[in-house]
């Protein structure tokens, strides 16, 4: 290895695991220095994962509130469970620990109203943002999603939070700088209810969303109805956008996942028990559609069922996560479908796409309660007079 040129070192390096390149820290000091400098690019033609937030059935059974574990689906298709330090002791309730998204193979985890930022790969973790106390202040505020994105033009990460209030009809968009630590609210155009999990891509958030039509004969919005368009947020202008699709999807058929697959976006179409991946070949142009794979009786609840892809191997094996929870690996050469996750064993309560990267979140990132303190007030307008705001305080 000593004979290499050093740019052929640098090439073979960047086309490792994670794992591996922590381990070559130790090989030398021009080895450590490479491989924990921030211009180290890791090869695009790494496979996805995922992290998945599980308990044991007997737990689930006994209602217990101990804390829930987290595993990562790896680029074999295999179960590694994972360490996290998001609290030192005691017992956590599981339903306060939710994934809100997945980014640069960095995780956003939510621990009551305290959000980290997790890199399972190096172990790094930290505390980056407090959720507004309307959440804890009234128990009928809920987070519908969440997703981590990254904009370039301040070398800032963002996350974007859906919520509503089931007992007030109140819906609104968060976005919060994990730099600044501020939150704002952001127009929606659309139902916040007709969202569904998105996938980072291009530098942009995607949305699985449904069509803004009116259910005449219940006099209401079918807010639950199936999915058929794709919004995206751009996170530079802090808007969204409609994203092309084909126009047989717009008409006849629903959307049940969004994935990225051989550096490509794609989606899961449904179409009774049938499911087909699309991938777009050239990002942006609608005419690049193009069906890779079609699945038969894969049994996906149309309205609230999804089927995420994230990871296909040289064997033809395609991987997707199923109704948020459970992992399935589909085999094209023999049109089967197998389990990663026992099911009699572990209940998976839910499931992020992750890519493992070397990235650690810097200081800047970092929360310091003598700097921070408090999250600033969120004015939520819109839900009373139009010309009224409505602000939510510390009681």
């Amino acid at each position: 290895m000593a004979d290499l040129a050093d740019d052929i070192t640098r090439m073979v390096l960047s086309n490792l695991p994670v794992k591996s390149l922590l381990r070559f820290k130790c090989v030398s000091k021009s080895w450590r220095c490479w491989i924990s400098s921030p211009n180290l690019q890791l090869s695009n033609q790494r496979r996805g994962g995922a992290i998945v937030r599980l308990m044991s059935t007997y737990t689930f059974c006994k209602m217990s509130s101990l804390r829930p574990s987290f595993g990562l689906i790896n680029q074999q298709f295999t179960f590694e469970s994972l360490n996290y330090t998001f609290w030192e002791r005691g017992e956590i309730p599981i339903e306060s620990c939710m994934i809100l998204g997945s980014c640069h193979g960095l995780i956003l985890i939510s621990l009551d109203l305290n959000v980290f930022l997790w890199n399972p790969a190096t172990r790094f973790c930290t505390k980056v943002l407090q959720l507004p106390d309307v959440f804890k202040e009234d128990d009928h505020f809920i987070i519908s999603y969440g997703e981590l994105c990254f904009d370039s033009s301040k070398n800032d990460y963002k996350l974007v939070m859906f919520s509503y209030n089931s007992l007030a009809s109140t819906e609104f968009v968060l976005v919060a700088s994990l730099k600044d630590k501020e939150w704002k609210r952001i127009q929606f155009p659309h139902d916040i209810l007709s969202v569904r999990d998105g996938i980072t891509f291009q530098g942009r958030l995607h949305y699985m969303i449904k069509n803004d039509e009116i259910d005449y004969q219940a006099g209401r919005v079918d807010r639950f109805g199936p999915r058929n368009n794709i919004t995206y947020f751009d996170p530079i202008y802090e808007k969204f956008h409609m994203f092309p699709v084909p126009k047989s999807l717009q008409q006849d058929n629903i959307i049940v996942g969004l994935g990225v697959l051989n550096e490509c976006l794609c989606m899961t179409r449904l179409e009774y028990n049938d499911v087909e991946i699309l991938v777009m070949k050239e990002y942006g142009v609608k005419d690049s559609w193009t069906s890779l794979f079609f699945i038969r009786n894969l049994e996906i609840d149309p309205s609230f069922g999804v089927a995420h892809p994230f990871s296909l191997n040289e064997n033809g094996e395609l991987a997707l996560i199923i109704d948020k929870g459970r992992v399935i690996v589909y085999n094209s050469v023999n049109n089967n479908t197998r389990d990663v996750l026992d099911p009699e064993e572990t209940l998976s309560i839910g499931a992020i796409t992750y890519v493992e990267s070397l990235i650690s979140p810097k200081e800047e990132y970092s929360w310091n309660d003598h700097v921070h303190g408090e999250p600033d007030t969120i004015q939520l307008l819109g839900e009373q007079h139009p010309h009224k705001k409505k602000k939510f305080r510390r009681r």
